[in-house]
């Protein structure tokens, strides 16, 4: 019923959106184009019906339906694009002769692309099937899930993203494909990996990666930390449970998120039962631990300075005199969903051996019906990823206990800690009871919202003070001036921090780099990878602009050189002219002035970006 064609993919500013886009037209292919018309506006419709939570707003009226039909899917396939993971926000579209023409955020491109592909398919059916439904759609959607994970940003990625869009800036892949993202540009620039970032020190992470070598860190610092054994096999359980005591705990050494953790263990069946859980996750020696009474909380550091701290609760149920606790739990889980934004990065809770299990111990099982008012707990761990909730308590913290964790950061240097915390009372000093059981580098910001937390706060927080723009110019020439402004760029005097990029070449303070693929494109991302680069120009041609959309989102100036030889449409100088915070003509010789911007305030580092400050 459509013809779909992809007609352009914009990297930077475009007459669509700021954002990265691609572009297609889609025109109809049916011989009876009223009825299939009129078939597909049903197909809106019952979109609108089937997923009311992917729409803000009624099925679009335009003179055109076929761009209503195209508003539509595009729409529709922006939101499945960021139902499980991604940070996108651009979709529409604009009639054109025949058809219409539509446009759609990227992280990935065919990603988008297949994303919008399957939307005009199930618009399609929904509209020439009064059977269709949700159902019919859930293994395609599942499939393009499956690649958003691959190639989206994770969702600690996407905290920051969030804060990084309300205070412009800027946020680009440091390593294409992987989950390293970069914020900020060049020397105002800080890169994450989550919630790690190269701020911190390779000693911090090797000794929050092991929790024996935490440990021996509390110990040696003088903050209390639970005694343990490192057993292999199952034959040192006995000798571990006597050194320790009753009752313990077993993890694996070297793994977070809760992965392998039994808590609360009473007995050697159970300590044996924990051990074969734990050893499932790790080939490594498992740690025994002494179990510590109290509840768990993570102690929050950022830039060295305390920042929160997070009651967390194993997941529960409460009786209502009625249901199973098999019921009780869909109910809990009905309000917990893949897409952490909606359940506030609640997860679902999963049945599995180590729920049963833990039932048991306590007495009941899936089918017991729990009388009024009874809560039990379905983990023995209170960790947000295997179902946990958490509760801010910031306020009721003691201040040894916030400097403790101040402390614990500061020392190792890690500039966004998850300090693990267990008290029966958070109100008192950890040298009244308490203990320290591990540090984490990664804590990530999802508990911080989880517990109520403003999200933009958080992430700002974890952004600091350093991400920022630097000062770029575009350089506009004519195709036939390209070769000369490489030749004039190539030989130009020694700038201090100046990068340039043109016609797949760039470099910095005369260095040239090894750009891997052709493209302006491609070498102003290079170039702004680097923390050398305190100010950039970028020179294109008006023909690269048509095709690729700006290099960048915006920049502080543009300068058409010869501006006569330029053929850029109104519409395309408008872009300019929105994206820029000025434009500039010269028609004398290519001259290095137009490229030698004063640095701004913003491309300073500052101190508080330092752990410790």
């Amino acid at each position: 019923m459509f013809n779909v064609k992809h007609e352009a993919t914009f990297f930077g500013a475009n007459p669509f959106s700021t954002n990265p886009v691609l572009v297609a037209n889609i025109v109809l292919s049916d011989g009876d184009a009223c009825e299939s018309i009129n078939a597909l506006k049903q197909g809106c419709l019952r979109l609108h019906e089937l997923f009311p939570e992917w729409f803000d707003a009624p099925v679009p009226s335009m003179q055109e339906p076929i761009a209503q039909i195209a508003q539509t899917a595009a729409v529709w396939a922006l939101a499945s694009l960021n139902e499980v993971r991604g940070f996108l926000h651009d979709a529409g579209a604009v009639p054109i002769p025949g058809g219409a023409r539509l446009w759609l955020s990227f992280h990935h491109q065919n990603v988008s692309l297949s994303a919008l592909k399957l939307a005009l398919d199930v618009l399609t059916h929904a509209g020439l099937s009064k059977e269709f439904d949700r159902n019919r759609v859930q293994s395609a959607l599942a499939s393009l899930w499956r690649a958003c994970r691959s190639h989206h940003p994770d969702f600690q990625a996407r905290i920051l993203m969030q804060g990084a869009r309300a205070r412009d800036i800027p946020v680009l892949p440091f390593i294409t494909g992987s989950r390293i993202w970069q914020f900020g540009w060049g020397c105002a620039s800080h890169v994450f990996y989550e919630t790690t970032s190269n701020a911190d020190g390779a000693v911090s992470f090797n000794v929050q990666e092991s929790k024996v070598l935490s440990k021996i860190a509390f110990a040696e610092l003088g903050i209390p930390t639970p005694n343990y054994q490192l057993v292999s096999r199952v034959s040192e359980l006995p000798k571990a449970a006597k050194l320790i005591g009753w009752p313990c705990v077993v993890k694996p050494v070297s793994l977070g998120g809760g992965k392998g953790v039994t808590a609360g263990i009473k007995t050697i069946s159970d300590l044996e039962t924990a051990f074969a859980f734990a050893r499932k996750y790790t080939n490594e020696a498992i740690m025994v631990e002494a179990f510590v009474p109290g509840d768990d909380y993570r102690l929050m550091v950022v830039r060295g300075q305390f920042f929160a701290t997070i009651r967390r609760e194993p997941s529960s149920v409460i009786g209502d005199g009625k249901s199973t606790i098999a019921q009780l739990l869909i109910a809990v889980n009905r309000f917990r969903s893949p897409n952490m934004i909606k359940s506030r990065y609640l997860r679902p809770i999963a049945v599995d051996d180590i729920l049963k299990q833990h039932l048991t111990r306590q007495g009941v099982s899936e089918s017991t019906v729990l009388e009024y008012g009874r809560r039990i707990a379905l983990r023995s761990n209170a960790n947000l990823s295997t179902g946990g909730a958490c509760t801010d308590v910031t306020n009721s913290t003691h201040p040894h206990v916030k400097q403790m964790a101040e402390t614990i950061a500061q020392t190792i240097g890690l500039a966004t800690a998850g300090v693990d915390y267990i008290t029966t009372d958070i109100t008192k000093s950890w040298q009244e009871g308490g203990a320290l059981i591990e540090v984490n580098a990664a804590p990530g910001a999802d508990a911080m919202i989880a517990a109520g937390l403003d999200p933009l706060a958080v992430a700002s927080a974890i952004l600091g003070g350093t991400p920022a723009r630097i000062p770029i110019q575009l350089v506009m020439v004519p195709q036939s001036d390209l070769a000369h402004a490489v030749s004039y760029l190539q030989n130009v005097p020694l700038v201090a921090g100046f990068g340039w990029a043109c016609n797949g070449h760039a470099a910095i303070d005369g260095m040239p780099l090894r750009i891997t693929r052709l493209g302006t494109w491609v070498a102003t991302q290079t170039l702004l990878r680097h923390k050398l680069v305190k100010h950039a120009c970028v020179v294109c041609t008006a023909e690269e602009i048509v095709r690729h959309g700006m290099p960048v989102d915006k920049v502080d100036q543009v300068v058409l050189y010869k501006d006569d030889q330029i053929p850029l449409s109104a519409e395309w100088r408008k872009v300019l002219t929105d994206h820029s915070g000025s434009i500039e003509k010269c028609s004398n010789r290519f001259d290095l002035k137009f490229m030698a911007p004063k640095l701004s305030p913003a491309t300073a580092s500052t101190d508080a970006d330092h752990v410790g400050a």
